[in-house]
């Protein structure tokens, strides 16, 4: 199997024809000439388009002065709705105010009319959605073609860092309701970055928690009552971080729909997923996953429950320190507030200290 290092740099082939479309390059150039181009003063050239939307394009740029490879998302608002204008505003204000290692940052903004372009961190070894794919059906030659799970230490790191930034979120009173494994991007390091807040939304903490009624977010991932446009509060966040774990367990979606209607049936009837392999995780993983699946969102664990179980306490945390400290090419204060995030978390139960034996 490719690695994700290997996977990156296909990804990042310089491709002739990507530059030659110029319905795709012009906007971008023509609308921040200053910003845009070959060499300085232009801060950043073009290598390639990675991603088109509806309204939106999005590049891999290069720092003209740094040779520092980051994203470029070029949005163009001019024939856009107010709700996808409120969507886009609300991407940048909360990725402005979000520094964690585990989340994509935002570097610097431009506005140019209805055109803005938001230059971010670029995570250089693909997103979970690719590895799972792969996982799940190997290239011909490889594990003789049979499916490659992830072991449970495996899981656990990943598991871990999305709930230390989810955690940063909903502490922050930011939902991010866009949860899904194709936001789920991949470093070299090892580390994993959560990105895409096109559709997340700051809230206000209320006595019923209840906190929004928009239908927004990703078919698969939605959490029941957003499906029933009921209002809903950090809990959809925890039913779809339940989703993306039950996929690296079990390297399948939970619901095999074939059309919308199925799956809203499936998701709003509990327990209507596959069971999970038993043989190969343990009961602890297992509950976690059904517990973070329940329909009734009152039923579902808090991110900070979930960090509090032995699951975390005892053994996801600890694997996640010790290998954060192990990892040679990570930049020093990335590692530090890291190792301190998970130290706060942590506690007591911190068995991954020098005095602990490692």
């Amino acid at each position: 199997m490719s690695s994700p290092a290997s996977l990156a740099d296909n990804q990042l082939a310089n491709t002739e024809n990507d530059l030659k479309d110029h319905h795709y390059v012009n906007p971008l150039v023509s609308s921040f000439p200053t910003v845009v181009g070959p060499k300085l003063p232009c801060k950043y050239r073009v290598r390639r388009a990675i991603g088109r939307g509806a309204f939106s394009t999005v590049w891999l740029l290069i720092n003209n002065e740094t040779g520092v490879t980051v994203v470029g998302k070029l949005s163009d608002a001019s024939h856009s709705s107010s709700a996808n204008k409120a969507f886009a505003k609300a991407e940048v204000e909360n990725m402005r105010c979000c520094r964690h290692p585990n989340i994509i940052s935002l570097i610097e903004t431009f506005e140019a009319g209805d055109k803005f372009l938001y230059v971010l961190e670029y995570a250089n070894a693909g997103d979970l959605q690719t590895q799972v794919d792969t996982r799940a059906q190997p290239p011909p030659g490889t594990n003789d073609g049979s499916p490659i799970p992830y072991r449970e230490d495996e899981v656990l790191v990943i598991f871990a860092q999305l709930a230390l930034a989810i955690r940063y979120l909903h502490d922050l009173r930011i939902m991010h309701r866009d949860l899904k494994t194709s936001n789920v991007l991949l470093t070299r390091s090892g580390l994993i970055k959560l990105g895409d807040f096109g559709f997340s939304r700051q809230y206000q903490e209320s006595v019923s928690g209840e906190v929004g009624n928009t239908f927004c977010g990703t078919p698969y991932y939605l959490a029941p009552e957003m499906w029933q446009r009921q209002p809903y509060s950090h809990k959809a966040d925890i039913w779809s971080l339940g989703v993306v774990v039950y996929e690296l367990l079990a390297l399948k979606k939970p619901f095999q729909a074939t059309n919308l209607p199925e799956l809203m049936e499936m998701v709003t009837r509990q327990g209507s997923f596959d069971p999970l392999p038993a043989e190969r995780y343990s009961s602890d993983m297992l509950s976690l996953v059904h517990q973070m699946l329940k329909v009734d969102p009152s039923e579902r664990p808090s991110i900070n429950e979930i960090l509090a179980l032995p699951l975390f306490q005892h053994r996801g945390l600890s694997i996640l320190k010790i290998n954060v400290r192990r990892i040679k090419n990570l930049d020093a204060e990335v590692r530090e507030r890291l190792v301190e995030d998970v130290e706060t978390v942590l506690g007591d139960n911190d068995v991954s200290s020098p005095a602990s034996g490692s």
